[in-house]
């Protein structure tokens, strides 16, 4: 409320539309007699701030009639609980900077800015009730906030791209708020209050204004700068520009610019200052969530959201003004349309992101196609083979769909492949590819996946489970998983070829009499050979040696219980035989795919444990001489691991192909050469046929045996005739053993 003092008079000159003025039915024009009975001028209070929300009573004088109103002290609950709301808001937003940000100058000083705007909307409530206090911290705090906006920005600038904006000024503007804080002293002072104020209410919002202003030039000069640009600067600079437009032109048009200009206010600040947050709570968010550059698009859906909310809410607004037109008037109107503007809004903005994170309740298959579609595109980066396509890729498929059984179906020029999962007729697949009606068959569903000169390959589903075809939605999932299994399959396909090619060349190195510039080549393929043999060992290791043990535990508790039958304890006891000789088994493959006793106790000794081993189920007397060798367990564990490889695929060999009787390994060492001598009495067999014919379970064949041996630098002769045995002669120089 605004008074003016003529002829000794206290007239009002204009009401506040949120003080307590309003609600006691005064007027412009309404003359001021007494106040708590009192002359004006005894009411200290009143002289201060000439306001009367805190006095009891007070007496005025309209068309020379005199009237005594009595003052409710009961405050206005929108005009506490907006601030109040908007207090906690600011708050809240400071702390979680302070805390989660700390590191980040730019985010304290948009703390600090939240920290502000908390203190303006603390004091907005004690201020329009005259308290002292509270008109002193809201308008420090006014002039304030937008100094350390713009100090928020200099360094923002300067963390996310290195621009710099002119600082000389802050000194000046922060020295201003300080000068102002000390006049602002004279509030405490009761003679000189209401003069000062009367003043500084133009000065805070003068100065407001100006600061706000030198924000909107400096990021307008940044816009017009990287407007036609396309990089991430020009990205943030139009995101913060359009975000600062939105948060403050509201506060500055409707609230501050007209009361500066007029006196008057369209709109109350208390309405606009909800838009002032929308920038700092904004960035908070997008810096914290590392959106920044997508700020322009959040807008635009803001907008999309809003344009879809206007046809709701406007008819809903018009029925609300039709049932209750003698009730509703402007004010209930225009916040029921705002308010449900805002709501509509916001609902539709969060939609997106709420039904992704319900979509599992709410469209439980479609989430359950998309979580499998996710896995197995996942799981089509480890595929190397047509067993874990299989084992990985088809399992999926067939659980996802609940179908009885699929398959996947590869056509060569003269042969079929097929790896299916679940129950699926194969003889009546590879009859329907081989009559070319697969795909017009009513009782599967069929894609075509490659197709090109070495094989076509498709992808085929049964009915489901309740003997029905697959729906559209699940047909088009299937297209989907189809493009990507169209790379792996692809990919397979190249890795089996490869592999192919690979084992043909390294079968033919040895016959290479210049192979010096391809020990690369052998190096490499040793070592990878004995990865995959190490890995393998250590999978039997830790998971299925693991699942023996605990099961013979189980085995061996039931076993155990005295209310168990004898006839039933005998055959879980020789169950726990068969799960011993089961893991004997497994530890002995894993001690010849990884012989870590090399290691251990070195190459003889461990030859000598491996030999007997195999003794006892070898079909043939296995006879092993080790003279003295001392240099050879001076050498590296790769060289050590290549001469037991040697013995291995030729004992292999000897119990595969041999049907010998007898079967001699004789090692020495002699003049600095390591020899290994090899002699069997079997059947034998040609030279030709033996350079191709594969040895044991490992693939190798004698030309790869020649390989290993060539690799460390060795020499190997044979001698085989057909039915008089076979005699293998190596020798590898100790000195210059090549290790891989």
């Amino acid at each position: 409320m605004e008074l003016s003092q003529a002829q000794n008079r206290i007239v009002i000159k204009e009401l506040a539309p949120e003080g307590a003025a309003v609600k006691l039915d005064l007027k412009v024009g309404d003359i001021i007699q007494q106040v708590d009975g009192k002359p004006i001028g005894d009411s200290i209070l009143f002289r201060k701030w000439q306001a009367i929300e805190q006095v009891q009573s007070i007496t005025i004088s309209r068309n020379g009639t005199d009237y005594e109103i009595n003052i409710n002290k009961k405050s206005n609950i929108f005009y506490d609980m907006f601030p109040l709301l908007e207090e906690i808001i600011s708050l809240c937003m400071a702390i979680l900077l302070f805390t989660k940000m700390s590191h980040s100058k730019s985010a304290r000083l948009l703390a600090t800015v939240f920290l502000c705007a908390s203190f303006i909307f603390m004091s907005l409530g004690a201020s329009i009730r005259g308290d002292t206090i509270g008109k002193f911290l809201i308008t420090s705090f006014m002039m304030l906030m937008p100094i350390v906006f713009l100090h928020f920005l200099v360094v923002f600038f300067k963390e996310k791209g290195n621009i710099e904006l002119p600082t000389w000024m802050l000194k000046y503007l922060y020295g201003i708020v300080v000068l102002t804080l000390g006049l602002r002293l004279f509030y405490f002072q009761p003679s000189l209050t209401y003069v000062v104020y009367s003043y500084d209410k133009s000065i805070t919002l003068g100065f407001s204004m100006f600061g706000f202003l030198i924000n909107m030039y400096l990021l307008t000069v940044q816009y017009v700068k990287v407007r036609k640009q396309q990089s991430y600067m020009s990205s943030i600079i139009k995101s913060v520009w359009l975000s600062w437009l939105i948060s403050f032109l509201p506060i500055i048009c409707f609230s501050f610019l007209p009361q500066l200009l007029t006196g008057q206010r369209i709109l109350n600040a208390i309405f606009t200052s909800w838009i002032l947050l929308f920038f700092p709570i904004s960035f908070a968010y997008l810096i914290a969530s590392n959106q920044l550059y997508d700020f322009g698009q959040v807008i635009r859906r803001i907008m999309f959201a809003g344009l879809l909310a206007i046809l709701p809410v406007s008819l809903f607004t018009g029925v609300y003004v039709f049932l209750f037109k003698k009730m509703a008037d402007e004010k209930q109107i225009l916040f029921i349309f705002i308010g449900s503007m805002t709501i509509v809004t916001m609902v539709l903005y969060a939609a997106e992101y709420w039904i992704t994170r319900l979509e599992s309740f709410l469209f439980p298959r479609k989430y359950l196609l998309q979580t499998a579609l996710k896995k197995i595109a996942r799981n089509l980066g480890t595929i190397s083979s047509f067993r874990e396509l299989k084992e990985i890729i088809l399992v999926d498929i067939v659980s996802t769909l609940q179908v009885m059984g699929g398959a996947i179906v590869f056509c060569y020029k003269n042969d079929t492949e097929i790896i299916y999962e679940g129950e699926i007729d194969v003889s009546e697949v590879r009859q329907l590819v081989e009559t070319s009606t697969l795909l017009d068959n009513p009782l599967y569903t069929c894609i075509e996946m490659n197709y090109h000169e070495a094989y076509t390959s498709y992808l085929i589903m049964t009915r489901k489970r309740t003997n029905t075809l697959l729906p559209k939605e699940e047909k088009q999932w299937l297209q989907l998983i189809t493009s990507y299994l169209e790379v792996s399959l692809e990919n397979v396909h190249l890795i089996r070829k490869l592999t192919v090619n690979l084992q043909q060349f390294a079968s033919q190195l040895p016959n290479e009499a210049a192979a010096q510039d391809i020990q690369w080549f052998r190096k490499v393929m040793f070592e990878l050979q004995e990865e995959e043999r190490i890995r393998i060992a250590t999978d039997l290791h830790d998971t299925t040696m693991q699942d023996l043990f605990f099961l013979k535990r189980r085995i061996s508790t039931l076993a155990e219980k005295s209310t168990m039958p004898k006839g039933d304890q005998e055959q879980l006891r020789n169950m726990n035989n068969f799960v011993d000789m089961i893991n004997a088994s497994l530890r002995q493959s894993c001690f010849e795919l990884n012989p870590h006793l090399l290691r251990e106790v070195g190459l003889i000794k461990t030859l000598k444990m491996y030999v007997e081993k195999e003794s006892y189920t070898a079909p043939f007397e296995l006879i092993f001489e080790a003279m003295a060798v001392k240099f050879i367990e001076g050498k590296d564990l790769p060289t050590k691991r290549h001469i037991f490889r040697i013995v291995q695929e030729l004992l292999n060999n000897a119990k595969k192909h041999s049907q010998a009787t007898k079967v001699t390994f004789k090692i020495m060492e002699s003049n600095q050469v390591f020899y290994l001598n090899y002699e069997d009495n079997g059947i034998g067999f040609s030279n030709k046929e033996g350079t191709q014919r594969e040895i044991g379970a490992s693939g190798l064949g004698i030309e790869q045996i020649r390989s290993r041996i060539l690799h460390m630098g060795g020499q190997m002769d044979f001698l085989t005739q057909q039915g008089n045995g076979t005699i293998f002669k190596i020798r590898i120089p100790i000195e210059e053993v090549i290790s891989a």
